[in-house]
């Protein structure tokens, strides 16, 4: 039985509509395209990609609920 949390991994990034098209736009770019993509970048990483504090923390805030968080996240 696959695990909650491995099913959240492949949904697409798009499930967070909060998420700014140029922001989604960004993420594809680089091929980020799944939550589980998604959570194995850093505050860091969003920030390069222009994601404001609030955006990152909220993103992080929703992984979370989902069982995910960004990499190196407390």
């Amino acid at each position: 039985m696959e695990r909650i949390e491995e099913k959240y991994k492949k949904q697409s990034i798009e499930r967070f509509e909060f998420i700014s098209e140029e922001n989604l736009n960004k993420l594809r770019n680089d091929n980020v395209k799944t939550l589980g993509q998604l959570s194995n970048k850093t505050s860091t990483d969003l920030k390069k990609y222009g994601f404001e504090n609030f955006e990152i923390k909220e993103i992080n805030k929703e992984l979370q609920f989902l069982g995910l968080s960004l990499k190196n996240s407390l």
